[in-house]
């Protein structure tokens, strides 16, 4: 766990939530299943599509989100499933339109701080993140603490400063898979103890009156995406304070690999410049990301974003990695053939 809590305080002690924790629930099926493998519908209406790493993040060109069918709109679901974001300039969706989106791919997800119960308002940070008790520019996926975590999820901009202020993404699938086999061994069938004690206690001390109290859950520490039925590592420094099944040392020395590893993974990353208009929409079951503070005015950066429950995180053990896929689909690993195995690969 790499963030600190500004103490218990008397507001903390005395604040009462007004609203109990969100119970387990059983959410509408995917909608990536009812896509075209091939994504005919949406892939046909682009102009033009950048792959921008091998691993992760592809842009589209010459489409606006506010016009898709249904039929894009499922395939644009497989798609971020298989890329873990797909990205978009010069959007002309309202905020309306982007709830309508939202409600496509399921039941909308509210952050415990979030205001307006259909989205949240993403402001600019200009803060010293490697200052003590300041965790802002962390990575993270969105309230895994839940015991349904947010799955796809749309973040717009509406406006951004010239420089500065981007947004990291990197793909936890990658990064188990370029974990060892031993490694990999080791952590199927760890749990992750995801707390948002920290994240409660900053908050009432920041004067903010989240409607949730904090809560503690385990996750699989490796989890099966439902629909690739990829492997991939649900990890989250923000928000994970303990594997359930090892002793405190033991724990503490494999969430610092695993900090390290994430930190380190520039070849698994896609770093995104904003611009008015922009949107980045992600899987956030399989990807985490980070904003990129500091340089900037704060009040220049301002965006809106959506998110719907996902499944409760789950770990299939005859699930594959993303190598084992490439190579029983006849590829080689070693040439980095990810996104013609990604473009292919969801029904196989």
């Amino acid at each position: 766990m790499s963030t600190t809590q500004v103490g218990i305080t008397e507001a903390v002690l005395h604040y009462k939530p007004p609203h109990p924790p969100v119970e387990e629930f059983e959410p509408p099926k995917d909608r990536a299943f009812f896509a075209d493998p091939e994504k005919k519908s949406l892939l046909s209406a682009v102009t033009k599509i950048r792959n921008l790493t091998p691993y992760i993040g592809t842009e589209l060109v010459g489409i606006q989100l506010s016009k898709l069918t249904p039929a894009q709109k499922d395939d644009l679901a497989l798609l971020i499933a298989e890329r873990g974001v797909v990205f978009f300039r010069d959007q002309d969706i309202t905020l309306d339109e982007q709830h309508e989106l939202a409600k496509h791919y399921g039941i909308q997800d509210r952050d415990p701080n979030q205001q307006d119960p259909r989205h949240v308002t993403i402001l600019g940070n200009n803060n010293d993140v490697r200052a003590y008790q300041n965790f802002s520019s962390e990575f993270h996926s969105d309230h895994s603490q839940e015991v349904n975590p947010p799955s796809y999820t749309l973040l717009r901009m509406v406006r951004t400063p010239e420089s500065g202020g981007d947004t990291i993404f990197t793909s936890q699938t990658a990064l188990y898979d370029k974990l060892s086999p031993k490694y990999q061994q080791y952590l199927e069938g760890l749990h992750g103890v995801h707390s948002s004690e920290q994240g409660f206690i900053n908050s009432v001390n920041s004067g903010y009156k989240p409607f949730r109290g904090p809560v503690r859950r385990e996750h699989p520490l490796i989890r099966t995406h439902p629909v690739t039925r990829l492997k991939s590592l649900f990890y989250n420094p923000s928000y994970v304070v303990h594997i359930s099944e090892l002793k405190g040392q033991e724990a503490i020395h494999t969430l610092n690999f695993l900090r390290e590893h994430l930190h380190a993974a520039d070849d698994l990353t896609v770093r995104w410049k904003w611009e008015p208009g922009s949107v980045a929409f992600w899987d956030n079951r399989v990807v985490a990301h980070k904003a990129v503070p500091g340089g900037y005015d704060p009040t220049l950066r301002e965006g809106k974003r959506t998110a719907v429950y996902g499944e409760k995180p789950f770990y299939d053990p005859n699930s594959e990695s993303l190598s084992q896929r490439i190579a029983r689909v006849g590829g080689d690993p070693a040439k980095n053939e990810i996104i013609n195995l990604h473009f292919k690969s969801p029904h196989v």
